[in-house]
């Protein structure tokens, strides 16, 4: 279990793509680093995915109005949001310890598996299928949608995202986001 968990997003003008920073650091001490690239292309594919996964698992069974679904799914948010730390910048702890290597890999596959009930596993994959996996809770992955949202809008990309993602976008100062 992890001790402290940061996730970065920042927008590279030179690769024009937004990096992607997980840093882990284990209540023991150690510490590893994951970097990847995310395209125009795959932030699209990622923002509708994520946005339907938060829609299947608020309506679950239950026939909901959009309204409605619409009205739940920014509690749901917003609830989320509450908890992750957006405060502390982002610290590379581990320079060092990047198991992917010293260069970012390049994300062009995205795998979402339902463990459980608000409980998700999500791979961010290359064309080899080496990659990130990462285990998520429904409130991490509204946070990450925000700090993915926020960094494409402070990257000016003015790509077509899903239409109620557009609707909440709202830039993060730092792109960065803590969870402890």
């Amino acid at each position: 279990m992890a001790g402290r968990l940061q996730i970065n997003f920042e927008h590279n003008s030179t690769e024009d793509r937004l990096l992607l920073r997980i840093s882990e650091k284990e209540s023991h001490g150690m510490c590893i680093e994951y970097r990847a690239w995310f395209t125009r292309r795959f932030v699209n594919l990622f923002i509708k995915a994520i946005d339907k996964l938060i829609e299947d698992e608020l309506a679950g069974d239950l026939q909901l109005s959009p309204d409605s679904l619409k009205a739940m799914k920014k509690f749901q948010q917003e609830a989320a949001l509450e908890k992750a730390d957006f405060t502390t910048s982002y610290e590379a702890d581990a320079e060092s310890c990047t198991p992917t290597g010293e260069e970012p890999i390049l994300i062009t596959k995205l795998n979402l598996k339902k463990k459980s009930k608000n409980k998700y596993f999500l791979s961010f994959l290359t064309n080899e299928n080496a990659g990130i996996n990462i285990t998520a809770d429904i409130d991490l992955i509204h946070t990450i949608r925000k700090m993915l949202l926020g960094s494409v809008k402070n990257a000016g990309w003015n790509q077509p995202v899903s239409q109620s993602a557009e609707e909440e976008v709202v830039a993060s100062e730092t792109g960065s986001m803590r969870v402890s």
